[in-house]
């Protein structure tokens, strides 16, 4: 594993000690971080859950397997992205809805799909963000790194990005959105409200960055 892969994956076990072990975290213990963070969610065997994912998710039960990178890190989403990973259900669960029938999924709901595991966030102010978006079209990573350095915000936003981490996956490329917010909060309110507002009806998060990618590593904050 490179060695910010392992630097990343270290600094979330530090965060959230239930992460720091070479397994993943049981239920239990995953229930107890979320107990910790004040979050009304329940996690449950998939098992017992007869009405759908999604449909779990809005009565504020998680579907959660035992001994899954995959799961566990998409508990640690809902505590970090709280407003923005509700908001992203919500909204699968109403497209589904509408369908009025099980058919193909639409447009909307791959773009949330996508965004929901494979996408890394970055927010600060509107010059920053800009000049961010003429970086990445150069895919000159070295242009972006920059940038970045100046202040903006990067945070991992795809929970299926820890788990190619911490399986060692080979590498794939990670999708980027960008947001005028400031602190973290921000960021999540205003995720939340892009995706509510139905801001994603179709993919839209290339170009891509490499990961794992040293240098992209380097900008994530835990």
């Amino acid at each position: 594993m490179p060695s910010a892969s392992r630097s990343l994956l270290a600094a979330i076990g530090a965060r959230w000690p239930a992460f720091a072990g070479d397994r993943p975290p049981d239920r239990a213990a995953l229930q107890q971080l979320v107990d910790d963070q004040g979050a009304a969610l329940v996690l449950v065997d998939p098992a017992t859950t007869t009405d759908g994912y999604e449909s779990a998710i809005a009565k504020g039960r998680i579907p959660t397997r035992d001994g899954s990178w995959h799961d566990a890190f998409n508990v640690l989403a809902f505590v970090r992205w709280p407003r923005a990973k509700l908001a992203l259900h919500a909204r699968v669960l109403e497209r589904q809805q509408g369908r009025g029938a099980p058919g193909p999924r639409s447009r909307e709901e791959d773009a949330l799909a996508l965004l929901d595991e494979a996408v890394i966030v970055v927010s600060g102010g509107p010059d920053a963000i800009a000049e961010l978006e003429v970086a990445r079209t150069s895919g000159d990573i070295g242009a972006m790194s920059t940038v970045i350095a100046r202040g903006l915000h990067v945070r991992w936003f795809g929970h299926a990005l820890l788990e190619h981490l911490a399986l060692g996956r080979p590498p794939i490329g990670a999708g980027v959105w960008t947001l005028v917010a400031g602190d973290h909060a921000a960021a999540d309110a205003s995720l939340a409200t892009e995706i509510a507002g139905g801001r994603f009806l179709v993919p839209g998060f290339t170009p891509t960055v490499p990961w794992p990618d040293d240098a992209v590593l380097g900008w994530l904050h835990a």
